[in-house]
């Protein structure tokens, strides 16, 4: 059976429908647009309608619902999508309206500028509209992870009473301070845990890890290691996540990961403390493999005991070699920070994605700077 949302936009009929069917690729979606009513008190309705005929599984809306008049009255909606997200939310708390998944999907220049930070939590993904540069990315990212937030709305509401539940894994292997704080909202909206495991679980590097980040902590290059690195990606199955939302975001347990190097690959050594090199020579001879490749330092790194990736250019990285970047200081103890190479903070190397260095990192940088001016 097919999942539905509903897709509210002022944009013009149009290129509005060229998102619709591309989100409809695969027929695994339906997306019903729909432009905006000219009161919320009539869009809420309209919406109450489209649950009642059961064709509600999570709402696609633009940020500026107010910039053009609907044809069918003639009319400009006289509301943002943050405020019908707030009435919606307000509304399945008090429980007259299901939960669901609310996805905005506005230009990036009206999210940076027109979101506050209390209305981050409303909405579940954001997406930017300048992000559709062609059909495959439909299939590759949108359609999987509007699929996994209708289908984990789901799991969460039918695991209210044991959140970790949702998770799908032994729970003794997990950090037990992350298995707490999950707990703790058990009596809260779906809305609410599902916007805490997406942000602080899936899209944080630390309990869970994404798949340039796993190659890193192995010393593998993906790039050159094409033709075994799906070899090791089997081997490595049990440690895959298959918890909610995992249709959308692929994910490999940390804990699980130490156990496998220590038990398939009977390594003699910490996985953290090996390097590069000793860590493909490990895996290769355990798993019979010949075509893994270590990955290779970066100018002005100096160990090659890899950890993390670089925002700046998406390489390996051992976080001693790197700069912290900013706003990091709430992190949750399961966890781990975000760095930018020497080479990538002295370039400026996509200072769009890591905008600037921590605080205490930034006499660091300067010192680095002035260093290799010097060297010149």
């Amino acid at each position: 059976m097919a999942i539905n949302y509903l897709y509210i936009d002022d944009d013009s009929t149009d290129r509005a429908n060229g998102t619709v069917q591309g989100l409809k690729k695969e027929g695994r979606i339906e997306v019903f647009l729909s432009q905006p009513e000219s009161t919320w008190e009539q869009q809420i309705q309209f919406i109450e309608d489209r649950q009642k005929e059961d064709k509600l599984d999570g709402l696609i809306i633009d940020l500026r619902l107010d910039d053009y008049a609907n044809t069918k009255d003639g009319k400009k909606a006289n509301y943002r999508g943050t405020s019908l997200a707030q009435e919606i939310r307000t509304r399945q708390k008090e429980k007259s309206i299901k939960e669901f998944p609310i996805i905005l999907f506005s230009a990036n220049d009206k999210i940076t500028q027109s979101l506050e930070n209390s209305g981050r939590n409303l909405f579940d993904v954001f997406i930017e509209k300048e992000s559709i540069t062609g059909p495959n990315i439909y299939i590759e990212e949108y359609i999987p992870k509007l699929i996994a937030l209708a289908e984990g709305y789901r799991s969460i509401n039918l695991s209210a009473e044991n959140l970790s539940e949702v998770l799908s894994i032994d729970i003794s292997v997990v950090d037990e301070r992350f298995v707490s704080e999950l707990n703790n909202l058990a009596n809260n909206p779906s809305h609410v845990i599902a916007n805490f495991l997406i942000n602080e679980l899936l899209l944080k590097q630390g309990l869970l890890i994404d798949e340039r980040t796993l190659a890193a902590r192995l010393g593998i290059d993906i790039e050159q290691s094409s033709e075994d690195w799906e070899q090791v990606l089997s081997s490595l199955n049990e440690a895959l996540y298959k918890g909610v939302f995992y249709q959308g975001w692929e994910r490999w347990w940390m804990p699980i990961i130490e156990i496998w190097w220590n038990k398939t690959i009977h390594a003699e050594t910490y996985l953290r403390a090996t390097s590069a090199s000793d860590r493909v020579e490990y895996i290769k001879k355990e798993l019979k493999l010949t075509k893994i490749y270590p990955s290779e330092k970066m100018p002005k790194s100096d160990s090659d005991e890899f950890w993390t990736v670089c925002k700046g250019n998406n390489r390996p990285l051992d976080p001693v070699d790197g700069l912290m970047i900013d706003r990091q200081e709430n992190l949750y103890p399961w966890q781990d920070p975000d760095y930018v190479s020497v080479e990538a903070a002295l370039h400026r190397t996509n200072i769009n994605i890591w905008k600037n260095v921590a605080k205490l990192e930034e006499e660091r940088l300067k010192e680095l700077q002035a260093q290799y001016r010097r060297e010149r």
